[in-house]
């Protein structure tokens, strides 16, 4: 049985195991059907919702410099489009916010009248009470919008909090080739600025032109002139909203992207302090900032000429329009055709109006930052994700055996102008073998084991896994088998987190059993706080060398059939890697394990080494060790 669709107390109900039409029934109509006797009895419900939950703002990738293929205001529409209910509800609530409001202009005008005839206290009695009352309704009604739109801002950053965490581990490899991946993710950091905005927009800007909206169809009720009125200052708001306004999206988008290029900047300054602080780089780290900052500046002038253009002629159309009604009106009332009330109303209106758009300036502004933002978060929408309708399960219990046909792979795209990483490389690897890869740097090691780990995908030829091809197999379920040994890759948690990785058949033994096969059992043991010791990003309180440990670790915590180890053992001591051979390579180990390594210590423990030619030369050669 499934709901798929909820209105109101209705649910729309799906029977999947006949083929009966979808029904709508009420709540308690399918409590009745499920046998649910009382609110103690309970069903259980699986929910499904959408892994990515911001796809529909995605686009088809591109690169950073390139243009989007979807617009900003496409992209909003497309992330506002889940919470379009709530968005009818503030645009209703703000229609009769709008309205009561016009209570203050509309008392003034029966004030004026009533005092004119005569000296009653009766009358404005009432006239307060009335004002007072709708004033109150008017309050309420906007604290309810506030509240409304807040619940709106927390469902927006978990949507996009959900999207990202189940987007970003799923990025293709090659998808960061062009940028750095961390500094690309601060841009979720603009969903900040997005709540704020919307903020403002949803309580204030969409209240205004509603506002706005109600006031001149008041004023066209008053007198024909003044609905003429009413057409000229819309053509007038339409041509500073539309036609001062012109670029400023595309200024806006210019300036975030050079505001991202100076922060991009600092981070470079942090991360490699070595670098800066040392050689003259402190004088470069200078010079660089203030060329950047001046791009920045150079950004932000030409936007806000744009915006500053907008409230000059705003701030003009207010005098111009206060001015012309005022004169209109009193023309009018002297003519008889409309009362003092009524021109002291709509004078009152007006004001309102054309203040309030002047005020618009900052909202305006606010809108362009706004969709600036949403092109920020767009480069993380539009990160491509692996491909998940493969094949799912694969053999268990047994090292596997792997297959690389005739593979090629080049940087940038196959169609692309770089050099070849990989030309026409073929290898077996049998179950329970070690097998030594080897060559100069820039022979393709790396990004051979990035093929077989489901990273990227070869230009020509296949790999095989079991026999069966990469292409065929979840990118999820190939990584269940294998496990990569590369670099230091710590965040910031404890070791035990670092290690498990909350993996289902990860126990609490495979860590300790893990952490004493590569020699840090008893180094963390003896540290204050144990396996729970927290670690920073860069590894510490451990040192460079541990840390590799750790990730070696990390890796073989979960048993995988497949070990792939990638430069992680030249980077240690003899003695410390000679011990951690004795505990990866062997005949009684569950894995068949592939180790990159220039060090000749290393190429001897492996049965077999795989030489990867030169570049020019294209070439693999294959030794065999008898021991």
């Amino acid at each position: 049985m499934l709901v798929s669709q909820v209105r109101g107390w209705r649910v729309r109900l799906s029977d999947i195991a006949s083929a009966v039409p979808d029904t709508w029934v009420s709540v308690r109509a399918l409590r009745r059907r499920l046998n649910v006797a009382g609110s103690a009895d309970r069903r259980l419900w699986l929910v499904g919702q959408p892994a990515l939950a911001c796809e529909g703002v995605s686009a088809p990738p591109h690169g950073q410099g390139d243009p989007h293929s979807v617009s900003p205001l496409v992209r909003l529409g497309g992330l506002i489009w889940p919470e379009r209910k709530d968005l009818w509800v503030i645009v209703v609530f703000s229609i009769i916010d709008g309205t009561l409001l016009l209570a203050t202009p509309i008392a003034v005008e029966a004030l004026v009248n009533t005092v004119a005839f005569g000296r009653y206290l009766q009358p404005i009695v009432v006239l307060a009470i009335l004002l007072f009352t709708f004033l109150l309704f008017a309050a309420a009604l906007r604290a309810l919008l506030s509240y409304v739109v807040e619940i709106l801002q927390r469902r927006l950053f978990v949507r996009l909090v959900a999207d990202l965490a189940y987007r970003l581990p799923r990025v293709r490899g090659a998808a960061f080739d062009g940028a750095y991946a961390p500094e690309l993710v601060n841009r979720f950091f603009e969903i900040v600025t997005v709540q704020k905005i919307a903020n403002s927009l949803l309580l204030d800007a969409v209240s205004i032109v509603l506002q706005t909206l109600v006031g001149m169809a008041v004023l066209a009720f008053y007198h024909p002139f003044l609905l003429g009125f009413d057409l000229a200052l819309l053509l007038l708001i339409a041509f500073i909203t539309f036609g001062l306004g012109r670029g400023a999206v595309q200024t806006a988008v210019k300036e975030s992207k050079a505001k991202y290029a100076v922060g991009a900047w600092l981070e470079e300054l942090v991360r490699h302090p070595t670098a800066f602080k040392m050689h003259s780089g402190n004088q470069f780290a200078l010079d660089r900032s203030d060329w950047l900052a001046v791009a920045w500046l150079e950004a932000r002038k030409k936007h806000y000429r744009i915006v500053l253009r907008q409230l000059l002629f705003a701030l003009g159309l207010q005098a111009l329009a206060a001015t012309a009604l005022l004169g209109l009106g009193g023309w009018l009332v002297i003519q008889g055709q409309l009362t003092l009330g009524q021109l002291v109303a709509a004078e009152l209106i007006v004001t309102v109006i054309v203040g309030s758009f002047a005020k618009m300036g900052k909202h305006l502004e606010n809108f362009y930052d706004l969709l600036a933002s949403i092109d920020k978060l767009g480069h993380l929408f539009d990160l491509p994700t692996e491909r998940h309708d493969k094949l799912f399960h694969l053999q268990t219990g047994t090292p596997a055996t792997v297959a690389v046909r005739q593979v090629s792979y080049r940087y940038g795209g196959h169609e692309g102008h770089a050099p070849e990483a990989l030309h026409d490389v073929s290898l077996e690897i049998r179950p329970g073998a070690s097998v030594a890869l080897t060559g100069p740097s820039g022979s393709g090691k790396s990004t051979l084991i990035d093929l077989l780990s489901g990273l990227r995908h070869p230009a020509s030829g296949h790999l095989e896994l079991d026999g069966i091809d990469l292409r065929e197999l979840r990118p999820d379920s190939l990584r269940e088998h294998l496990a990569v040994a590369r670099g230091v890759e710590i965040f910031q948690g404890t070791i035990d987190e670092n290690v498990h990785l909350n993996r289902p058949n990860t126990s609490p033994q495979d860590v300790r059993d893990a952490l004493a096969a590569v020699g840090l059992l008893d180094p963390i043991l003896k540290l204050p706080d144990g396996l729970n010791t927290v670690l920073q990003t860069n590894g510490a309180p451990l040192s460079n060398g541990q840390a590799l440990r750790l990730m070696l670790a990390r890796a073989i915590a979960a048993r995988p059939r497949l070990l792939l180890i990638d430069g992680t053992l030249d980077a240690l001591p003899d003695d410390t890697a000679r011990a951690l051979l004795s505990a990866l390579v062997g005949p009684e180990k569950p894995w068949s394990v592939l180790i990159a390594s220039g060090r000749q210590m290393v190429i001897d423990h492996c049965d077999r080494v795989v030489s990867l030619g030169r570049m020019d030369r294209r070439e693999v050669e294959e030794n065999e060790f008898s021991g």
